[in-house]
């Protein structure tokens, strides 16, 4: 199996958000980041359920960057945030979780694993091991 990591600039959360609501209203609610304090590289990406994977739709955030997304409302608005980290060494992620978006704040309860979610501010996210 090929596995090849891309590194993305940090705006280009809002361009695949921006790109995934060409077909139906929404407006901005907020911006927000994710900031990768790990050694590793992860991917993210906005999807329209909990199960649904990210396969060519993620973005790839490096250890050391950060990347600027927008939430945002709407019928045509995604409704969950997922997260992977990207260090293979099976061939699958070792970490890979979807959060519920509501409004500017990813819905969980409990430990979160090696993201911290909705710090400093809500939506925000922090990418710590």
């Amino acid at each position: 199996m090929k596995i090849t990591i891309r590194t993305v600039p940090a705006l280009s959360g809002t361009a695949f958000l921006a790109l995934s609501l060409l077909s139906g209203a929404a407006v901005a609610d907020c911006t927000r980041h994710i900031y990768n304090k790990s050694a590793n590289v992860w991917s993210y990406g906005f999807t329209a359920s909990e199960d649904e994977e990210l396969d060519d739709k993620a973005l790839v955030i490096v250890n050391g960057e950060t990347a600027k997304i927008e939430y945002v409302t709407g019928d045509s608005a995604p409704k969950w945030l997922r997260l992977e980290k990207v260090t293979y060494t099976d061939g699958k992620p070792h970490y890979k979780e979807s959060f519920a978006v509501n409004g500017c704040y990813l819905v969980h309860d409990g430990v979160t694993g090696r993201a911290v979610l909705n710090d400093p501010a809500d939506g925000d996210v922090i990418f710590i091991d």
